[in-house]
């Protein structure tokens, strides 16, 4: 399809129709896939935004979690294993989702690794990255719940960044539409029989914008929560030892909950617009759209159980053990007692003294 260049719009004569088809050509399909080709290395749009969302979601994770008292070192010990079990996970998310995609005549063995060429389900990726978090906390004792707090937002920040892949890929797109923002997809990558110049919805595009949303409403609720402070919860349990800090009614695992729900419920929406095959189950609802439902509602019971159970939202000393009576040195025997016993027991001496000498 032939693009309305913008400055042949600014030519062309100000007719509706004219505007209409500049505007319409505002979401072009991608010039190439690929952002660097040097020799037998090739580095793709898709790999460089999902390694860039990574390297945000690591660096603002620190950073939040080290606000709530955690070792920021930590997190980078962390995210390296959550990258790696997050992809592996998503991954094979992927290829059972979208199985005539990986496996039948004419697609190579090898088809199922390229990972370079697009195909990862982020709910794979969640359910990989919790496994790795888990097991890596749970060696270093350290509270799940506070860690996932810090990371939620971050996340979405490396979803909407991960999503500007699909883009250069010509993938996860929608149905055709004739809106003023469709999308211009290539003849090669548009579905079979479809007419020329036909536009589809941008639903990658709708994600990101669901993403930073979300992002946004976790950031205005943890404010909020931190800046409550009338209750004994908030006093006295949810100060932050290494930074003094406040953290007001917040509690541990209410915002991993509300990134659960939030996220789960604009994908659940989405499912209707995009083509993608997927397996459908109870009359036609799409894979995804269960699984989205699915962690919808855990992310709202996690939230409920969090406010229920009011778990400190920042990381906490371990109180020191209190010894019932105080040691007593060798060379000092009285050292622990009060006035009153070393007087009673001086008395109890003299008495024993008396009775033995009468004539002291």
């Amino acid at each position: 399809m032939s693009s309305l260049t913008f400055a042949a719009a600014l030519s062309a004569p100000l007719s509706s129709s004219c505007l209409f088809s500049a505007v319409r050509a505002s979401i072009p399909s991608p010039p190439s896939p690929i952002l660097l080709s040097l020799g037998p290395l090739t580095i793709r749009w898709y790999a460089f935004w999902i390694i860039l969302g990574m390297a945000l979601a690591i660096f603002w994770t620190s950073k939040r979690y080290q606000a709530r008292g955690g070792n920021p070192e930590l997190v980078g010990d962390i995210g390296i294993w959550i990258c790696l079990l997050g992809i592996v996970g998503a991954r094979a998310m992927a290829v059972f989702s979208y199985p005539g995609d990986y496996f039948g005549p004419g697609i190579p063995w090898w088809k199922p690794f390229a990972i370079w060429q697009g195909g990862l389900a982020i709910y794979g990726g969640l359910i990989g990255g919790f496994l790795a978090a888990v097991c890596f906390l749970r060696f270093k004792k350290q509270p799940l719940g506070v860690f996932l707090d810090a990371l939620a937002p971050t996340v979405l920040a490396a979803q909407a960044l991960g999503r500007l892949g699909n883009y250069f890929n010509q993938e996860v797109y929608g149905k055709a539409t004739t809106l003023p923002w469709g999308l211009e997809i290539s003849p090669q990558m548009a579905p079979a029989n479809t007419a020329p110049g036909t536009l589809f919805h941008p639903t990658f595009l709708y994600e990101i914008i669901w993403n930073l949303l979300a992002m946004g409403i976790l950031l205005l609720y943890e404010t909020i929560r931190k800046r409550s402070h009338d209750s004994e919860f908030a006093q006295q349990v949810n100060v932050c030892p290494a930074t003094g800090q406040s953290w007001g009614r917040l509690c541990a695992w209410e915002i991993i909950g509300l990134y659960l729900f939030l996220y789960s419920l604009g994908r659940f929406f989405l499912e209707f617009v995009r083509i993608d095959y997927q397996y459908t189950v109870a009359g036609g609802v799409r894979w995804f759209q269960v699984v989205a439902g699915v962690i919808a509602v855990v992310g709202l019971a996690v939230f409920a159980a969090a406010r229920h159970r009011k778990l400190p939202a920042v990381l906490t000393e371990a109180p020191r053990p209190v010894p019932d009576s105080p040691e007593t040195p060798p060379t000092e025997p009285n050292r622990g007692q009060s006035s009153c016993d070393a007087e009673s027991e001086a008395e109890t001496n003299t008495t024993a003294d008396t009775l033995k000498n009468p004539e002291k």
